[in-house]
C-alpha cells in the first residue's frame, strides 16, 4: 500500500509538471527557427526538456500505481 501512494504522488508531481509546461506553451505561443505549433512554444519557452522530464515521470507513476494495484500477494 505505501507503493501504491508513493505512485500516487510521483504522478501527480508529474501530472502537475506537465500541465504546467503544457499550458504556459499554449498561453505564450512563440515560433523557433521556423517550427511553430506546440513543439515551437516550448523550444521558444526553453520548457522542451521539462516536459519530456515530466511526461516520464508521469508514466513511471502510473506504472508504479498498476504494478502495486495488480501485484498478487
Amino acid at each position: 500500500m505505501k507503493k501504491f501512494i508513493y505512485g500516487v504522488m510521483i504522478t501527480f508531481i508529474g501530472l502537475l509538471f506537465f500541465a504546467f509546461s503544457f499550458f504556459y506553451a499554449v498561453m505564450n505561443p512563440g515560433t523557433y527557427n521556423n517550427i511553430s505549433g506546440l513543439y515551437g512554444s516550448l523550444l521558444y519557452s526553453g520548457l522542451t526538456v521539462p516536459f519530456i522530464i515530466s511526461f516520464i515521470v508521469l508514466i513511471i507513476g502510473i506504472i508504479i500505481c498498476g504494478v502495486e494495484a495488480y501485484r498478487k500477494k
